[in-house]
């Protein structure tokens, strides 16, 4: 038998002092544990440390550490509070956490037992994660990026160099405009060419066709901040150092996602100051006005009215359309709109009859708070205005005056659009988004000290989990020949997998969508060709990545002849989230002007690699929002983190399977055969291994029972080895009643040459 111990800290969780209590248990009371390989590589389970509701009797020492909490005439144990507790094996430290009082049963009107719950240190934050979404996350990011200004000079500074630090990019990504080069000057106008060799300002890039992407450690380091962890191990590798997220909610050009309504380019008519006498009715602050009615007089022969005039002049932007609103906050009514197509210098609204305010009768006096704003569809624009608002008397024979005129003007004001992250964070809980990264590059996890301030979480490849067994407090091997009923015990067929499969999200875009009718897969995703033997036994091994994922396409010059193979490359490469079909004026080749209908794609949230890429050659991006310019650096987006060479492929890749390089444009085989050398996809470096491993004809599950001590109960690790005579092993689960040491263990056998042996 093991001695099981409890102690409770009599103290506050917050006091800066602990006053631990032993607790006395039932000597019969079973507490049961089961631990699983497969609970450290699923994010959402590292956080079910233990937990446990037990009984405890309620005898002289008990009921003085709960002062008698079922006797309700005595105060001083608060049983809604949490207390530190830990758990002893044999006086060995075996778990920290906390326990609640949760009940108190009475037989013959006595306090029989206490029922407790145990918990480790870490379920308080799974809950806390367990629903919480991407958007969460923007209060602990860094102040500077929490925010951004949506406009051509900003977006630029992002696509070409980065923003702060290069926390935020804008890739070469869009949803609408088709894009390709050609230099030819007989070439069609099409607005997606970045031929950037002509001063025409209506071919090239402009700022609405991108969206932001922040860089996935700064999503990592507001997880740590709000959660209060701290992460270690791979996620400061470079798998991770040049990850991007795209920031993209919904289809389509960020127009789209206004914090407020949808539309970006917009300003409200700031800045006011006050011409002419102020009438009692109306108080003017700032870009508020409001109007307090008169109420209704047995003799009033009057009826008064207000009626505004707004005129604005566009000194500067590209626009195809401008709006002019008076919106009523109060109802969010619009009380009047007015649009103008591009090229209007100087436009004007006046409200319309239907802009009536009225002193009311039979007392229904209400009063109205009144903004006045400017939109601009397309593009930016800079502007001044002119704000006028009359107060009109009409008496009983219906004729008008002007009672009073009163105006403003904001000199100088800009439709540019100050803009939330958390407008444009994907819709993905914040846990579905770590859980999709441990399974893209098959992590495990575990954590040291739970009830630490901040506690470690350890975040390891599951090959370098196994390998690093021998940091273990246990050496990596534990031999329990002496524990184990070696006479008895069941070997089984270590079944594998019937098939194995990896997929992204369904994507249905144009590039996409093409791959999968050319090559009968889709792109990136694999299957793993299991021995025919296998088909019809085993279970279907299935990792479904919650991100969607896109092939890039690298730009010909389509206008430039070729001179030799690839002589006409440009150093431009972009993604597309768009659907429909390409259509070409030539049937006979792909390299001519792309044309035909595409729709903005709402894609699941997006991870690909951000290169800061140099173009050379001279052939630039045409820049053609603000200032135009021949862009001569862009964030390229990629699958893989670096550009490899013809030879050698990049360190890392976002394809599960070898891929064609839309950068290199090929497929890393040997040149003397059909067989891949090595293209560094996630498959090949995360989980070939481990999914090799479970086809050799060796693989046998064994299973024992044994009574294992408590020195080995609070020590071992689930990458431990556990020797048995002559033989290792690789745990996959153990089950463990902690009171006897009985435990029930599933062990893998390994093997000389596949697996790891220490």
């Amino acid at each position: 038998m093991i001695d099981i111990q409890l102690y409770i800290d009599q103290n506050d969780v917050g006091d800066a002092t602990r006053s631990y209590s032993k607790v006395d248990l039932f000597k019969d009371e079973s507490i049961t544990l089961v631990s699983s390989i497969q609970d450290i590589r699923d994010f959402a389970k590292i956080f079910a440390d233990y937990s446990r509701t037990f009984k405890i009797p309620a005898n002289d020492t008990n009921n003085k550490l709960f002062k008698h909490f079922y006797n309700p005439d005595v105060i001083g144990f608060n049983g809604s509070t949490k207390k530190l507790a830990k758990i002893y094996m044999n006086y060995m430290p075996f778990r920290e956490g906390y326990i609640y009082l949760q009940s108190t049963e009475m037989k013959n009107n006595k306090a029989s037992s206490y029922t407790v719950l145990f918990y480790g240190g870490l379920i308080k934050l799974r809950e806390a994660m367990k629903e919480e979404k991407l958007t969460a996350l923007v209060a602990s990011l860094d102040s500077n990026i929490s925010d951004f200004t949506y406009d051509a000079a900003t977006v630029k500074t992002g696509f070409t160099t980065g923003l702060h630090s290069n926390a935020i990019i804008y890739p070469l990504i869009t949803s609408e405009k088709r894009l390709y080069y050609d230099s030819a000057s007989t070439a069609p106008n099409y607005d997606g060419n970045l031929y950037s060799g002509s001063t025409d300002t209506t071919r090239g890039l402009r700022y609405t066709d991108l969206k932001p992407a922040i860089k996935v450690t700064k999503i990592l380091e507001a997880i740590e901040s709000r959660y209060g962890i701290s992460f270690t191990g791979f996620f400061d590798t470079s798998p991770i150092s040049n990850l991007y997220l795209w920031l993209s909610r919904e289809s389509g050009e960020i127009i789209n996602y206004n914090p407020t309504d949808g539309i970006p380019n917009k300003k409200p008519i700031i800045g006011l100051t006050t011409t002419g006498s102020v009438d009692s009715q109306l108080t003017i602050v700032n870009d508020t006005w409001t109007i307090t009615q008169e109420p209704w007089a047995s003799n009033n022969t009057n009826v008064v009215r207000f009626e505004s005039e707004l005129s604005i002049t566009i000194t500067a932007g590209n626009y195809d359309k401008v709006l002019l609103r008076c919106i009523d906050t109060i109802t969010g009514d619009i009380i009047a709109e007015k649009s103008f197509s591009g090229g209007n210098q100087n436009v004007s609204m006046i409200t319309t009859p239907n802009f009536q305010f009225l002193n009311p009768k039979n007392g229904e006096q209400r009063n109205y708070t009144l903004k006045w704003e400017v939109e601009a569809i397309g593009s930016d624009i800079s502007f001044s205005s002119n704000l006028t608002l009359r107060k009109k008397i009409f008496n009983e024979t219906l004729k008008s005056q002007v009672y009073n005129a009163f105006g403003g003007s904001g000199v100088g004001a800009s439709t540019t659009n100050s803009q939330g992250l958390e407008n444009h964070f994907p819709d993905m809980r914040v846990t579905d988004f770590l859980s999709g990264l441990f399974k893209m590059f098959n992590l495990t996890a575990y954590v040291n000290e739970p009830l630490a301030s901040t506690p470690v979480i350890e975040v390891q490849t599951l090959d370098d989990y196994y390998a690093d067994a021998v940091n273990n407090m246990t050496g990596g091997t534990i031999d329990i020949v002496d524990f184990v009923d070696i006479e008895s015990h069941e070997i089984e067929v270590a079944r594998p997998f019937s098939s194995v499969s990896f997929e992204y999200k369904k994507t249905d875009t144009i590039l996409m969508t093409a791959h999968e009718a050319n090559h009968n897969k889709v792109f990136g995703n694999t299957l793993y060709n299991t021995p025919k033997d296998y088909d019809d036994l085993g279970i279907e091994y299935k990792v479904e990545i919650p991100f969607s994922h896109l092939k890039y396409e690298r730009l010909f010059d389509i206008g430039e002849a070729a001179t030799s193979e690839n002589s006409n490359l440009t150093y431009i490469q972009w993604g597309y989230a768009a659907g429909g079909e390409f259509t070409h004026e030539d049937a006979t080749t792909e390299k001519t002007t792309p044309t035909g209908n595409y729709s903005p794609q709402k894609i699941e949230p997006l991870l690909f690699y951000g290169i800061n890429q140099t173009i050379t050659g001279g052939k630039n991006i045409n820049w053609i929002s603000g200032t135009e310019d021949a862009l001569t650096t862009y964030w390229r987006p990629s699958n893989s983190n670096e550009e490899g060479t013809s030879s050698v492929p990049p360190t890392n890749n976002l394809n599960f399977d070898s891929e064609f390089d839309e950068w290199q444009l090929k497929v890393y085989k040997d040149t003397n055969s059909d067989l891949v050398v090595t293209d560094n996809s996630l498959f090949s470096k995360f989980y070939i291994k481990y999914i090799s491993g479970a086809y050799d004809q060796s693989k046998r599950i064994f299973r024992y029972k044994c009574f294992l001590p408590a020195k080995i109960l609070t020590r071992y690790k689930l990458n431990d080895q556990i020797k048995i005579q002559d033989r290792v092993f690789r745990i996959n689960s153990i089950k463990t009643n902690l009171n006897t040491g009985a435990t029930e263990l599933e062990l893998l056998n390994l093997i000389t040459g596949l697996d790891t042996i220490i």
